[in-house]
């Protein structure tokens, strides 16, 4: 069977997604027309050296995009619905997970820009995204901007590095107003591979690519045999997160203790203790614990359930609620905080999940991507199946990933009145999020620190 395949790897804290799209060949047609041929890297979100070796965002887009508050909220609880609809689908039935919503859906909105018709409707439906798809380019630009400010621009500011390219095949021709269109939204150049003659060299030049923009912790996006003679298209997306704590804990204080990973069952492992000023929250059968990350507004929330085999309970309550009223209560306090140095990897295929949440056209022979490239006779492309990895470590200096509303504190008062409890010793749940905006960059879920 003659077919034409297009995968979206994404990356995340660190993260990556693979979105491969398959074309059934029905017979000839014309060919299309015109393609950019940008090479470089000037439009991804990219880091920028400082001083201290923290990075900058360079959007490369340009001034942010004429958007109401209003419609950038309206984003924001849209993305946050999708982040957690996805995770509620996907989580495995034990052991720890992480996923990022923001890179999956950044990924699979590089391939919506180019939907139509009924294929349009149902990926703008499970993404949560308008239909109006100049509003929702300017709601991807306006996300790319947040993301940029929320890191800051001090000395001690989080690295954060978010990257697109689109991939083609020499032979593939895109449409240069979806080309275009991707570039202005999400920065995406465009660096033709060789992938009919030379299909190992190209994923090699593909993984190399999503490596180097992960630091190395995403290093085998692209199997061995996903890309072949009929791969068309690659779409990659990558995000890398490095934060250091604004108040770190103490390495002096760190020592081995038990973590009760499920009834009955606990695990030896290191454990972090500081007494700090953080938001926090006790509220709806869990607590809730802000930890701020240096020099922005980028922060890590905890939510622990306060019974220790209560992480089921929890992650409904989450599917069900969202996080927000957990965020409305958190107040500034004297928090004793026990949490464990973890690190794991995650992912695994998201195909089932997205077809579970109504976007099953786009993954049929009949799904329209006509805006990618023009159909060549009967021939139309389709997406196969959708992967995402994700990589996370926690320690005392702060929190490393790849593939996240408050108020900012910096305060060195001791707020009055008694010292809140915040013993992390059974499982949690973890969001990296952007406390001015509310964005989430990543969620997960830590069953045991060295699952």
């Amino acid at each position: 069977m003659c077919c034409a395949s297009i995968t979206l790897p994404l990356a995340v804290v660190t993260a990556a997604v693979c979105l491969p799209l398959v074309a059934g060949c029905r017979g000839g047609g014309s060919s299309p027309t015109s393609t950019p041929a940008a090479t470089s890297d000037a439009a991804t979100i990219a880091p920028v050296s400082s001083p201290t070796g923290a990075s900058t965002i360079a959007s490369g887009m340009g001034d942010p995009p004429d958007v109401t508050d209003a419609e950038m909220q309206a984003d924001v609880r849209a993305a946050t619905a999708f982040a957690i609809k996805v995770y509620a689908r996907a989580k495995p039935a034990s052991g720890n997970f992480m996923l990022s919503g923001t890179s999956l859906r950044r990924a699979l909105s590089a391939a919506y820009f180019g939907a139509r018709g009924e294929t349009a409707s149902e990926m703008a439906r499970t993404l949560e995204v308008t239909t109006d798809m100049e509003k929702a380019a300017e709601a991807a630009k306006t996300e790319s901007s947040a993301w940029q400010r929320a890191r800051g621009t001090e000395p001690t500011s989080a690295e954060l590095v978010i990257a697109d390219r689109l991939w083609p095949d020499k032979s593939f021709v895109l449409e240069s107003a979806y080309a275009k269109r991707v570039e202005d939204t999400l920065g995406a150049s465009v660096a033709p591979l060789d992938f009919v003659h030379a299909s190992e060299e190209a994923r090699t030049t593909v993984n190399g690519w999503v490596a180097e923009k992960t630091a190395d912790k995403i290093k085998d996006l692209l199997p061995s045999g996903s890309v072949n003679a009929a791969t068309r298209l690659v779409i990659t997306n990558a995000i890398y997160f490095k934060g250091k704590w604004a108040l770190p804990f103490s390495k002096n204080a760190t020592k081995d203790e038990a973590f009760t990973s499920a009834p009955g069952k606990t695990i030896t492992t290191p454990m972090m203790h500081a007494t700090e000023s953080h938001r926090f929250a006790d509220a709806s059968g869990a607590k809730a614990l802000e930890m701020r990350y240096g020099g922005g507004d980028l922060a890590m929330l905890v939510l622990l359930p306060n019974d220790d085999n209560g992480i089921g309970k929890l992650e409904d309550d989450v599917a069900k609620n969202g996080i927000e009223g957990w965020v409305k209560n958190l107040a500034l306090a004297r928090v004793n905080i026990t949490l464990p140095k973890f690190t794991f990897e995650s992912g695994g295929s998201m195909t089932n999940v997205l077809k579970a949440l109504g976007m099953k056209g786009a993954f049929t022979p009949n799904a329209d991507f006509s805006g990618i490239a023009k159909p060549r006779g009967t021939e139309r492309i389709y997406v196969s199946e959708v992967v995402q990895k994700t990589w996370v470590a926690v320690d005392e200096e702060g929190t490393e990933a790849a593939a996240a509303t408050g108020i900012t504190m910096r305060t060195t008062s001791m707020p009055m009145g008694p010292v809140a409890e915040f013993k992390a010793t059974h499982p949690f749940l973890f969001f990296i999020r952007d406390t001015k905006t509310g964005r989430t960059l990543f969620m997960g879920r830590l069953m045991g620190p060295k699952g």
